[in-house]
Parts: C-alpha cells; sequence; structure tokens
C-alpha cells in the first residue's frame, strides 16, 4: 500500500521531523535538547490522552497498552513507564528499528515492537489500554476504519481506548470542513504525478491527510459493542480532529 512505502521511506530519512513537522526535529537538526523536547510532548500527549479518558469514561488501567503507530516511541515509551505489557505497531521497519533505539536509550525493557495487529494479538489477546494519536489521518478512511474495528476486538472487558482521527480543515468553513469538490478531484488527478516526482526527486516523501466520516466511525465503534464514548476536539495546523474516548463493558 502506497502509504507503508512512504512511511518507510519516512523513517528511513527524517523519522523524528515525519512525527512532529518542525524544523528542529529535522535529522540534520537534532539535538540532545531537541531530543528531550519531543519526547517531553509524548508525555505531555499520553497524559492528555489518559485525563481525556479518565473525564469522560472513568478510570483507566495502562497494565496492557497498545500503540497503534508507535513510531520513534514519542508516546511508547512514556507509556511503559506505568504498563507491565507495552507493545507498538508499526508498519515500518526503519521507525520500528529507531524505536528500539530509544528503548535502548532510556531503559525500556518491557516495551515489544511489532509490524501488525496481528503479532500483538499474539502477544497478548487482550489489552486494558489502547491508544493511537495523529496517525490514522495518514491512512485512507476505508482502511483506518477497519483498523480501529480491528483495535477495538483487542479491548479487554473494562478497557479503555483513546483513538484520534481528523474529519475536516478549518480553512473550508462553507463545507464544513470538508474539502470543495471541485479541489478533490483535481488532487486526485495529480496525486500519482505528484508521487512520481517524489521518488525521482530528493523531496521529502508524501504524507497524506484524510478526513474521515464521523458517521462512519462512530458506527464502527457501536457494532464493536462499545456503549460509552466522549470527545475532546482538535486542531493541528488547521485540520480538525476529534480524539474519541471509549470504554468497553
Amino acid at each position: 500500500m502506497s502509504t507503508d512505502r512512504e512511511w518507510q521511506a519516512w523513517g528511513e530519512r527524517d523519522p523524528y521531523f515525519s512525527v512532529l513537522t518542525h524544523p528542529q526535529f529535522r535529522r540534520a537538526n537534532l539535538t540532545p535538547q531537541s531530543l528531550e523536547e519531543f519526547f517531553q510532548t509524548g508525555r505531555d500527549e499520553l497524559r492528555d490522552l489518559i485525563d481525556d479518558c479518565r473525564r469522560h469514561v472513568g478510570s483507566v488501567s495502562t497494565r496492557c497498552t497498545l500503540e497503534f503507530g508507535c513510531g520513534v516511541g514519542r508516546l511508547l515509551i512514556p507509556a511503559s513507564e506505568s504498563a507491565e505489557v507495552c507493545v507498538g505497531v508499526d508498519v515500518s521497519d526503519a521507525m520500528r528499528a529507531e524505536a528500539a533505539r530509544n528503548c535502548e536509550r532510556f531503559d525500556r525493557r518491557n516495551i515489544q515492537l511489532v509490524e501488525a495487529l496481528e503479532e500483538a494479538a499474539a502477544i497478548n489477546g487482550r489489552y486494558t489500554f489502547i491508544y493511537s494519536y495523529i496517525v490514522l489521518q495518514h491512512l485512507d478512511p476505508s482502511r483506518g476504519l477497519d483498523v480501529i474495528a480491528a483495535l477495538l476486538e483487542l479491548l479487554d472487558s473494562g478497557g479503555t481506548a483513546a483513538l484520534h482521527v481528523t474529519y475536516g480543515r478549518s480553512k473550508y468553513p462553507a463545507t464544513y470542513g470538508q474539502q470543495p469538490l471541485g479541489r478533490r478531484l483535481v488532487r486526485n488527478i495529480r496525486r500519482p504525478l505528484s508521487r512520481l516526482r517524489h521518488r525521482m526527486g530528493k523531496r521529502d516523501p508524501q504524507m497524506q491527510m484524510n478526513a474521515y466520516d464521523l458517521n462512519r466511525v462512530l458506527f464502527v465503534i457501536q457494532a464493536a459493542g462499545v456503549r460509552h464514548c466522549g470527545l475532546r476536539l482538535t486542531d493541528h495546523g488547521g485540520y480538525l480532529g476529534a480524539v474519541f474516548c471509549l470504554k468497553r463493558d
């Protein structure tokens, strides 16, 4: 799948910048201080996710934790501090390799890194806390919905999930955050040529940003048997999103 190839390329070329697109996180600009800033953002965001879940759906057990799209371990490493079992899933071999180096750097021995959710299921059949943050937006929504359903299958009874998706952009208020039809058609026509230019040149790999239909997300959540749900709305650089805080009965 094209997004998988792109994330492998990001992992090889500029893994930290691909997670947080700020100049100080470019590979060429990384310093011990910027790396500390990078991982501090992960600590802060994980804390906020857990606080959101507690506010909306009650207690959160992080004893068995699963992250989908762990990248270089920005949130996974702080998550491992309170987990007995901590599993990070990422499709990119290069990202997982960098995450493994960071696990060594922080002496995190309870983290396991895998490529697919099937491997996570084999490690631990059910998880008490599952989260994915600023990741699903990079997947085609039809695939992302399947991922959400698969993640919820792994959520233990009484377990909590925090899943983030984007749903629109603030610069399109007339169409409720959705890109007008004409612009979408032009984008889809140009996409193959744009991919070719990226592969032939020295440009950064592509990074898809996709909007989800929240009705479909809610349908998948309810079909999975989840009845308790809270929301936190987000805005990352004009990309509007929602964190679904979920509790399985």
